[in-house]
């Protein structure tokens, strides 16, 4: 009796552990996501000149979501990093570090799926490489944006796009960079 009592015991608190995650696997399965993608405007480039890059932020989940417009620029944030052909990553002496504002309900947006939001970034190329040659250029994107910070503003009811969601990393795009 006493071993039925212990297997049914153990039955039960093994059912209700698969259950609780397998519900919290359906809800991690319509969790909204985010993409960052990057693309230059030309695949070449004088030094002398300003490299263009494109940077997307896209919704490719099922749900909507809300990002912050302000894009907060630096390490942790959006931060644009690139590495020679060695592999290496490239440190120039532009710091970009952008202070975040204090922020207000316009400076959010709604992305409902499929829906994407970006910028064109034009910098000297001197910003990003040292010297003429072959980089690879991609971009490390943080929200600048937590919970906390947003809890008093008066925002949709949607899931929002959080520093707590952590990093996400866009494509490579390979630039050659010319005397």
């Amino acid at each position: 009796m006493r071993n039925a009592i212990v297997c049914t015991a153990f039955l039960m608190v093994f059912t209700l552990s698969s259950s609780t995650s397998s519900a919290k696997s359906q809800k991690q399965s319509v969790k909204p996501m985010l993409s960052v993608s990057l693309r230059s405007v030309k695949s070449s480039y004088s030094i002398k000149e300003n490299i263009s890059l494109e940077i997307q932020l896209e919704n490719v989940g099922t749900e909507s979501l809300l990002v912050c417009r302000k894009w907060g620029w630096g390490v942790g944030r959006m931060d644009v990093r690139v590495f020679d052909s060695k592999g290496k990553e490239v440190f120039t002496t532009n710091l970009a570090d952008e202070i975040p504002p204090p922020l207000r309900e316009k400076d959010f947006i709604e992305l409902r799926e499929g829906d994407f939001f970006g910028i064109r970034l034009s910098e000297d190329a001197t910003h990003f490489v040292n010297t003429p040659g072959t980089y690879d250029f991609f971009v490390d994107y943080t929200s600048i944006v937590t919970e906390e910070w947003v809890r008093n503003l008066k925002l949709p009811p949607l899931p929002l796009w959080s520093r707590e969601r952590g990093r996400i990393v866009s494509n490579k795009v390979k630039i050659e960079v010319t005397l």
